[in-house]
């Protein structure tokens, strides 16, 4: 454990001195070794960056060297989520929010090339992630069939075997000596998902029966619940993920990332 520590802060000092501050923003100066330059009349270009992103969301999975407006990227900090979903009157409505949340297991995500255009930068790609975890403190005012939720405390929801696609529609930007990649468009559809539980403290109060039960109709009911709060799902993840893509791409130059 001492040896790996020792690893990783030598490699974090590292990449800070590989980082310029270029018209007040940092800028890294050398190419990350696991990045790869993707050619755009290559027919591997889709699958090139989709390696990229793999790498990126592994290799910095505790932190972009330099770059402090995220933090890690696995867990990945989000300040407040909102999902609002369903009618009042239909058997199934939620409005939640979320404080301090946090999403867990991106890094183990798996990126495939599913038709992107190099020429005209898009990027058309399937994406896997195996598990991942959304926590927070939550509060919530619903109708889950006939139980009325209103209550607040902590709240985790897991996500099993998520298949998504991502079309990037992409553009370079020029800012002083260099060029960098930006994400113009975004469009992020929740294919499919095996799985979905809920774990909610203080539904009624602390009365634990009660809890059980409620637990026990929502995961029993998950596919259900899952269709109805799929377009919230997918317009919090596209959010969150064109927003901590952008940010870190604004710190790669596009020499690095492409030619």
């Amino acid at each position: 454990m001492k040896l790996s520590l020792h690893m990783f802060v030598v490699a974090a000092v590292t990449w800070i001195a590989a980082i310029t501050e270029v018209n007040g923003a940092k800028v890294l100066t050398e190419k990350p070794a696991f990045l790869e330059i993707c050619k755009r009349t290559d027919s591997g270009f889709g699958q090139c960056w989709a390696k990229n992103l793999e790498k990126i969301f592994h290799e910095w999975k505790s932190g972009v060297p330099g770059l402090k407006s995220i933090g890690s990227l696995d867990p990945l900090h989000v300040k407040r989520v909102k999902l609002t979903q369903g009618a009042q009157s239909g058997p199934i409505s939620m409005n939640m929010e979320l404080a301090n949340a946090e999403l867990s297991g991106l890094s183990g995500t798996i990126y495939e090339d599913a038709g992107s255009d190099g020429s005209n930068l898009v990027l058309k790609l399937r994406v896997s992630v195996p598990s991942f975890k959304l926590n927070g403190d939550y509060k919530m005012k619903g109708n889950i069939f006939s139980l009325a939720l209103n209550s607040h405390g902590k709240a985790l929801m897991t996500f099993e075997k998520s298949i998504f696609t991502f079309i990037f529609h992409l553009k370079l930007h020029e800012d002083g000596e260099n060029t960098f990649v930006v994400i113009d468009k975004l469009r992020l559809v929740w294919e499919d998902i095996g799985d979905m539980q809920f774990h909610m403290d203080n539904l009624f109060g602390g009365d634990k029966a009660l809890e059980d039960s409620a637990h026990s109709l929502l995961n029993d009911n998950w596919r259900a619940i899952f269709e109805v709060l799929r377009p919230a799902l997918s317009q919090t993840n596209q959010i969150v993920v064109k927003d901590t893509l952008s940010k870190i791409l604004a710190i790669i130059p596009s020499k690095y990332l492409m030619e």
